[in-house]
């Protein structure tokens, strides 16, 4: 007797908190989150006329319309409150395609609504839509419980169906399913072979361990005589067995609706049946009757809404966070509506365009518009243009060290000779050569140029959308403006680059590099002619002597071709100083071509630009048209604006009911994302018993959100940590809050408690 009082007051206790939590789910999907948020809800399924609208019926006493077919052909949500004392039975049906409301005062007039507005969503007898039809139902006799009744499962169709209500009511179905919040009412009929079930299949495709999914037996009287065996195994869970298990229930049969039986009396007859019948009287009672499966399914709604709340709190923040961020990144930065506002506006568009422009180009990356677009990081991406040049530019060097080159600048020099004395070479071949091979650099060099121009102008025109997102006509202006500069830059630093070619042709310099690499040419020659006469010498020599002078004879033949009097040597010495220069004179090339679009390039179009974009300021005309805003980034703010708001009313609503819950044990951490701004976190903290305790809100600017009261933050709660550490003190506390950056995200944990404190005197933060 004790242990079942103590029940029945646990059970008092759950039924009396179970309200707020189903209030929580509706109001989520009322914001429109149910499509971007899985919120925890009951969906019946099952066959066509395995008793859906029956068990419907019987959890809310509203007779469903039934048939055979396709009777249910769209989702109905059914919202179900129990009533308070002295409150009527009343009903309003709508859809989730209209925000029309329909009251209804009677059972038999709410079918008739659901009827009606079925063939409005359907369109006809035999249509389907994906438009839900919502009752809200306020009753003495039902329970506080939300659920979803969807179209049974079409194997085929009949006439004047659609061939596509198969594919369309198996897309529906599976979606629900798919949903991981989603608790999986499954309805099969007790007459049934469990192992065709479809429905119970799908189920577990998508919940194999059976955690959301609790089976309904039905039609128990209809069991064959024999077959109870068969449907005990299922119910006690021993064949097709579900981590939540099964509950079977008896509902009015067609006759005793005609002879309207009343819930009372059915419920009663339901119990008869159970209690006396042969087989199922001998099984725990818990396993029957709607009573029971009410009850369950309270609970498992109510316990699955607690264990998702933090989970959806953190996608709700998640998705808070990312619609700020998109928010501020449409905003405008001043008014438009006068001309002085709009010269006012311009400038600083402008100014703020330059400083980001001249950051790009510096490789200066502070601001956060650059550091999460790569693509912005203009000086970044130079260097791989210049490294690509300098890779083309040393793709042209021949090959000086191979014998065909030398062999040719042999035939070279010979054609060339004029009147110098054997074993002398003529500096003009030398002039004449290293111009051929310079005049290769030409191509590498324009296409960089090129290149680098077309980079700037993609780099530029990304930041005007960046900058002037609202505003298509200033976006284009600046792009024409950084167009025109890009042009006249590319000319001037393709006329630097010939001038700069011109000037390496003549060939010059004091730098100690091309004695030292010459001489280190010439090292590495002898080396290589030594090794070689040590490697060709027979080992066949009978003493040092010997071996001493064939390794003599091959130095002595080297060095005769190398440094004889004639054109082999000549040629071989040529290709030395050559080889010595051109590394010389490319390097200093890259170097100084790379300075050249850096200078000509870059560095012009951050220098002509500001100077060109302000000569709009006087220009009125050009300003009114400037700042007529794209209609498509309105529409964008304002659809964002609005799940900003629906996102923000969700994240306060669960804070809420963290509060509630915790009422009673002392408090409880709390926390939360919330976004600093220039005004900080937007609260007025008080120090009481060396805690940070929330006494106010700071007013902010017009049109800014308080970050504080956004987060769902509550005049008594007490900051804890920020940003994972542990706050002291209420001095330690200001000191971390004064630290944190403006336009962040920062992780705040609050303790809760219900409590009455008067405030000693506010720091606003």
């Amino acid at each position: 007797m004790a242990a079942a009082a103590e029940k029945n007051a646990l059970d008092r206790g759950f039924k009396k908190n179970v309200r707020p939590w189903l209030e929580l789910a509706e109001d989520l999907v009322n914001l429109s989150l149910d499509k971007q948020l899985s919120v925890p809800q009951i969906a019946v399924m099952g066959d066509q006329s395995s008793g859906k609208s029956s068990v419907l019926e019987a959890l809310s006493g509203v007779p469903f319309p039934r048939g055979s077919g396709l009777v249910t052909r769209c989702p109905t949500r059914l919202i179900m409150r129990k009533a308070q004392q002295g409150e009527r039975w009343a009903a309003v049906a709508s859809t989730t395609s209209s925000s029309q409301q329909h009251s209804v005062s009677t059972p038999a007039a709410l079918t008739s609504m659901i009827e009606r507005l079925t063939e409005t969503l359907t369109q006809g007898p035999s249509g389907f839509s994906t438009e839900s039809i919502v009752v809200k139902l306020t009753s003495p006799d039902v329970p506080d419980l939300t659920v979803i009744d969807l179209p049974g499962i079409v194997r085929t169709t009949t006439e004047g169906q659609s061939g596509n209500v198969i594919g369309d009511v198996n897309g529906l179905i599976n979606n629900y399913l798919a949903q991981e919040r989603t608790i999986i009412l499954a309805v099969i009929p007790a007459n049934q072979d469990i192992a065709t079930v479809d429905i119970l299949e799908r189920a577990q495709q998508v919940d194999p361990t059976g955690v959301r999914t609790l089976g309904v037996l039905t039609k128990p009287d209809l069991i064959g005589p024999g077959s109870e065996d068969e449907v005990l195994a299922v119910l006690q869970n021993e064949r097709k067995p579900l981590k939540l298990g099964y509950i079977m229930v008896k509902n009015r049969s067609q006759k005793e609706l005609k002879e309207n039986m009343t819930t009372a009396d059915a419920r009663s007859a339901e119990k008869s049946f159970f209690s006396q019948h042969p087989v199922f009287g001998t099984v725990d009672p818990e396993r029957f009757g709607v009573e029971n499966l009410t009850e369950q399914l309270t609970k498992l709604l109510v316990s699955r809404i607690q264990q998702e709340l933090i989970p959806m709190k953190n996608e709700v923040e998640k998705s808070l966070h990312k619609v700020r961020l998109e928010l501020k990144s449409l905003e405008s930065l001043g008014a438009s509506e006068t001309p002085s506002d709009r010269q006012k506006l311009l400038v600083t568009l402008t100014q703020e365009y330059m400083r980001h422009l001249t950051d790009c180009v510096r490789g200066e990356y502070r601001d956060r518009l650059i550091v999460t677009n790569p693509n912005l990081r203009l000086y970044t991406r130079a260097l791989s243009i210049f490294a690509e040049l300098q890779q083309r530019i040393q793709a042209t060097a021949p090959n000086f060290r191979d014998a065909n080159f030398v062999a040719h600048l042999t035939r070279q020099m010979d054609s060339l000779r004029g009147r110098e004395l054997p074993g002398f070479m003529s500096a003009q071949s030398f002039y004449m050569f290293i111009q051929e091979y310079i005049d290769a650099w030409k191509a590498p060099a324009i296409m960089a140029v090129t290149q680098l121009r077309a980079l700037s102008l993609e780099v530029a025109t990304q930041l005007c959308e960046a900058i002037a997102l609202s505003y298509p006509v200033l976006r284009d202006a600046y792009r024409g403006v950084a167009s025109r500069i890009l042009e006249q830059s590319e000319e001037d630093c393709t006329k630097g680059l010939s001038e700069l070619i011109k000037r390496e042709k003549d060939p010059f310099t004091i730098n100690d590099f091309l004695q030292a690499h010459i001489n280190k040419l010439r090292y590495d020659r002898f080396t290589s002619a030594v090794g070689q006469a040590f490697r060709r010498q027979s080992s066949g020599h009978d003493s040092f002597a010997s071996a001493k002078e064939e390794v003599a004879a091959s130095l002595k033949s080297w060095y005769r071709q190398t440094h004889g009097v004639n054109s082999s040597a000549n040629a071989e010495d040529m290709s030395a100083i050559l080889e010595a220069y051109w590394h010389l004179a490319a390097k200093r090339f890259v170097d100084n071509a790379c300075m050249l679009l850096d200078e000509r390039v870059m560095g012009e179009l951050v220098n002509k630009m500001q100077e060109h974009c302000y000569v709009f300021v006087h220009d009125e005309n050009k300003l009114t048209e400037f700042f007529e805003e794209d209609s498509e980034m309105v529409q964008r703010r304002t659809t964002l604006t609005a799940k900003r708001d629906r996102l923000s009313k969700a994240n306060a609503a669960m804070a809420n009911i963290q509060i509630e819950r915790s009422f009673g044990k002392g408090p409880m951490p709390v926390r939360t994302t919330l976004a600093v701004g220039s005004c900080g976190i937007g609260l007025q903290l008080a120090e009481e018993n060396g805690k940070m305790v929330v006494r106010g809100f700071r007013d902010m600017p017009e049109g800014v959100e308080n970050p504080g009261q956004t987060a769902g933050v509550l005049i008594g709660d007490m900051i804890d940590q920020v940003n994972g550490e542990h706050v002291g003190s209420f001095g330690e506390g200001i000191g971390k809050l004064k630290l944190l950056p403006p336009n962040n995200m920062a992780n705040i944990v609050f303790l809760r408690e219900k409590r009455n404190a008067s405030a000693l005197g506010a720091n606003a933060v």
